[in-house]
């Protein structure tokens, strides 16, 4: 979501809300987001990508309003975790487009995996694929999984997650030997997953992949003789955080379809899973400024959320477009640090910015930020309380996770 106003209007608006409207029924800082953005995003994707199921990825943001547009929309579930699978299932999800994703997954896990009838356990390692059968087979069912491959691809992006040793996956040049030794009972292998990498803004790239794991999947498919019905291509589609240019859906499109062709003798599904690319555009973090000071020659700037509710730009190390959402129309000409109010110096969210001339109340706002907002940050870190997560929906504001106070944040704690 970039900064929009209306016309002759100096205060940021979404989906024709406006911030004053916003703040005057809840305080800073929170969550924001513009429901029909998260919905372009994703028809976006599907009129893209004809023949393929897209799987939202839970991890990006798990928000259960979030995930219940996103499945009215036809969207499937990727899930990491027992939390995540208890969201997809609350929200409505059906079982059947459900996949379990990750490398480190607990036998509780796994057993609730199989017992739900979910499509597909992603298996990562022979361990983890003989304890699957394992326990299909004391719970009396048959399980469909796929094989997560560390591919041999070359290094894209710098969260790549296969090209070296990994966590991830079984290794693509020992794979059919170590899968062709166990015996198996009670899993059926049908198909492929590969996740080579988060944030690729490289379409040729990503192309590339693509046409990699389709030929792949044939190998291993052949090279273990199993019917091959699905074929998960991972995702990684990345967001410009700066002033880069969009992902070219153009160039995917044309690699998706030779997959598609490629495989078409298979009557397999074709899966991507995606987060980042339907959520992160779709959210700002808002913050209200406590105080403006200057310290030798910087000016800094500190609100009232900091890597506390909003740690990405800390972590991850990435520079979100920030701006003053009730001063859009006046001249970025001031050199700003936007700091939170956190007792340690790596409490920055954005450096040497150029802000209009920033005062105590002026409202922040750190663009960029639906995906890996709320649930990867330290939400505990100085007892501060829990931001709000608000939607703007068709015209309405609606609080889709309610704050919490700093004075409650002890209540569940004896003496």
């Amino acid at each position: 979501m970039r900064s929009s106003s209306a016309e002759g209007n100096n205060e940021f608006m979404v989906d024709g809300v406006p911030i004053s409207e916003v703040l005057s029924l809840h305080r800073t800082p929170f969550y924001l987001y513009s429901a029909s953005r998260i919905r372009a995003n994703l028809e976006r994707l599907q009129t893209n990508l004809p023949g393929f199921d897209i799987f939202y990825s839970f991890k990006a943001n798990p928000n259960l309003r979030i995930c219940k547009i996103l499945r009215e929309l036809g969207a499937g579930a990727d899930v990491s975790s027992r939390g995540e699978l208890a969201a997809a299932l609350r929200v409505g999800f059906d079982v059947g487009d459900i996949a379990f994703v990750g490398p480190g997954k607990s036998d509780d896990e796994i057993q609730q995996a199989i017992t739900h009838g979910i499509f597909a356990i992603v298996v990562e390692s022979t361990d983890e694929l003989r304890l699957v059968d394992r326990l299909a087979r004391r719970i009396g069912r048959n399980v469909r999984v796929l094989l997560r491959i560390n591919t041999l691809e070359e290094p894209i992006s710098p969260e790549m997650m296969v090209g070296g040793p990994s966590k991830f996956g079984f290794d693509e040049e020992t794979l059919i030997d170590d899968v062709r030794m166990i015996n198996l009972k009670n899993v059926q292998i049908e198909g492929i997953h590969v996740y080579s990498a988060s944030q690729v803004l490289d379409a040729d790239l990503i192309a590339k992949h693509i046409d990699y794991v389709a030929d792949l999947a044939l190998r291993v498919a052949d090279g273990l003789g199993f019917d091959l019905k699905c074929v998960d291509f991972g995702g990684g589609f990345g967001v410009p955080y700066g002033d880069g240019e969009p992902l070219d859906l153009n160039v995917i499109r044309e690699a998706a379809f030779r997959a598609r062709d490629l495989l078409k003798q298979r009557a397999c599904r074709l899966i991507f899973e995606l987060g980042r690319y339907i959520v992160a555009e779709a959210g700002i973090f808002v913050t209200r400024v406590l105080w403006v000071k200057q310290s030798r020659g910087e000016n800094f700037v500190i609100t009232d959320g900091g890597m506390n509710h909003f740690s990405r730009p800390v972590v991850m190390r990435v520079s979100h477009p920030i701006g003053i959402l009730n001063k859009l129309k006046e001249p970025a000409d001031v050199a700003c640090n936007v700091t939170g109010p956190i007792c340690t110096p790596i409490d920055v969210s954005g450096r040497n910015i150029r802000l209009p001339r920033p005062e105590p109340g002026d409202i922040i706002g750190i663009f960029n930020a639906g995906a890996y907002g709320y649930t990867m940050s330290m939400l505990n870190f100085m007892s501060l309380g829990l931001p709000a997560e608000i939607m703007i929906d068709g015209g309405k504001i609606e609080v889709v996770r309610k704050a919490r106070e700093a004075s409650s944040m002890f209540d569940d704690q004896p003496l």
